[in-house]
């Protein structure tokens, strides 16, 4: 929407995964890290006219480290 190519580290798939597993979390618990992990991104790359972006492992896991890891078991 914004013109910003969004690219993943393989590693950053399998972390969610795994997430998703250790928490017993489906499809919608899924969508819930996954938008933990991107919701800053969503909100700054727009703003620094930047053309591209990476998601790396080491993003992702602070992402989910700052988040509250018990509302995501609710989602």
């Amino acid at each position: 929407m914004d013109g910003i190519k969004l690219t993943f580290e393989e590693s950053v798939f399998e972390y969610i995964v795994d997430k998703a597993v250790e928490y017993k979390l489906g499809a919608r618990g899924l969508r819930s890290i996954v938008e933990t992990i991107m919701m800053d991104v969503m909100f700054e790359i727009p703003s620094e006219n930047k053309k591209k972006y990476k998601v790396t492992l080491d993003y992702a896991k602070h992402q989910l480290e700052k988040a509250n890891m018990a509302r995501l078991q609710t989602a």
